[in-house]
């Protein structure tokens, strides 16, 4: 899944696979931290913003890489969003977005080539048997 830079909306699967959080976990953490809050769509399934997506990468790396437990990430959440204007997230958003790009090119581009080789011994193993038979 390529991350849209000009997508509005992420299902929670999708903000999974770009953050590498867990679902269940993203869930849990829209209770202990009040600035992820996901809207909704008509039949209940959470929409996430990019703005949302900077948050699940805040906390990730408030909890993951340095190690703070939930609670006083959950202070530092709410300190850091009276202290910065802007969200500090967005490059690590838009890297995330033109890595994800490039591997899914790479990918098509494995696929085309496995699909060009299969065609070839195909071709191959028919003219064997055209001999053999």
């Amino acid at each position: 899944m390529a991350f849209e830079s000009n997508k509005s909306y992420y299902s929670i699967g999708e903000v999974s696979r770009i953050t590498g959080v867990p679902a269940y976990l993203l869930r849990y953490w829209e209770g202990f931290f009040s600035e992820l809050s996901p809207g909704r769509d008509t039949r209940g399934n959470r929409r996430y913003t990019n703005k949302d997506i900077a948050m699940v990468l805040t906390i990730k790396e408030l909890v993951y890489e340095k190690g703070f437990k939930i609670g006083k990430a959950s202070q530092m959440v709410r300190q850091g969003a009276k202290d910065r204007d802007g969200d500090g997230n967005t490059s690590e958003i838009l890297r995330l977005q033109k890595q994800m790009n490039r591997d899914r090119k790479e990918h098509e581009l494995r696929q085309q080539r496995r699909r060009e080789v299969l065609e070839e011994i195909k071709g191959e193993v028919e003219e064997i048997l055209q001999l053999l038979g």
